[in-house]
């Protein structure tokens, strides 16, 4: 049985990531934070952690970026998840009942036009949007309604009382599949991540862009992170499309370590596919 590692609770998003990628036999673990995620992971609690890295609305969750180099995990796999956001509450709810709504600030505030609609509903920001659901069935909260995946309300018998009520209709998340060994889930991986740390001399980031563009590498993110304590110095992650045994990318990352100061391979995967929530 494979143990996966979940920020939040069973029906959230990134159950759903999980239970996609993993059908088989598996057994979920709820962790409060990302941070436990990856505490997770290096424990061996788990096998595999479902963290959110990159959302096409909001940009980027910069903590994981940091977790990813603070802990020895690698990234396996990424999914990219259509993020459909509803409105759940008990069998037989009317809306002008609502009176409070319960959910993550992020899935607060992508259904703020929705929300607008309805002054009358107070918004009470929750830790996890499955987690809402669980606790207005648990405390009775016939008034209440939480905005989450559909999937709760399969998994805590509650009612979607309005369904995809996200203002932007394409919105997706992009979620990476942790791993301690960092053995990637594919035998061909079309797409790496690394972390590095250019040398502090005029043109250093350039020299270390033009190492994959000189071999046509096309890259594909470009995000930095403060270096703490080190004021105004930083890391840069990238993410490419290619493999790490492409002999192109051997040749960049030979001319690469010229000019940086620090480099690590994060994990060399498949490029994710589109699922629907």
């Amino acid at each position: 049985m494979v143990k996966i590692s979940i920020q939040g609770a069973r029906g959230s998003f990134h159950d759903i990531v999980a239970r996609s990628y993993f059908p088989d036999e598996t057994e979920i673990i709820e962790s409060p934070t990302y941070q436990q995620v990856f505490e997770d992971i290096k424990k061996g609690t788990a096998q595999y952690g479902v963290v959110a890295i990159e959302n096409s609305s909001y940009g980027s969750f910069l903590d994981n970026y940091d977790l990813l180099l603070k802990y020895d995990s690698s990234i396996a796999a990424e999914v990219y998840l259509h993020i459909v956001h509803n409105l759940i509450a008990f069998p037989g709810a009317d809306i002008k009942s609502i009176t409070e709504v319960y959910s993550h600030p992020t899935a607060m505030a992508e259904s703020h036009h929705f929300l607008d609609q309805h002054p009358q509903i107070k918004r009470i920001e929750t830790d996890d949007t499955a987690g809402a659901v669980r606790m207005i069935k648990e405390q009775n909260l016939h008034h209440a309604a939480a905005i989450a995946p559909k999937l709760t309300a399969e998994l805590y018998r509650m009612h979607v009382l309005s369904r995809d009520i996200g203002t932007n209709k394409k919105n997706y998340t992009r979620f990476l599949i942790i791993a301690r060994d960092g053995a990637p889930l594919t035998d061909k991986p079309n797409k790496s991540s690394l972390v590095i740390r250019a040398k502090n001399i005029p043109g250093s980031l350039f020299l270390c862009l033009k190492c994959f563009a000189d071999e046509g590498i096309n890259l594909t993110k470009i995000e930095s992170r403060p270096v703490i304590g080190d004021v105004w110095q930083y890391y840069f992650y990238l993410d490419l499309e290619a493999g790490i045994d492409a002999p192109e990318v051997q040749r960049a990352l030979k001319n690469l370590g010229k000019v940086v100061s620090m480099e690590r391979m994060l994990g060399s995967y498949e490029k994710g596919k589109m699922l629907e929530s």
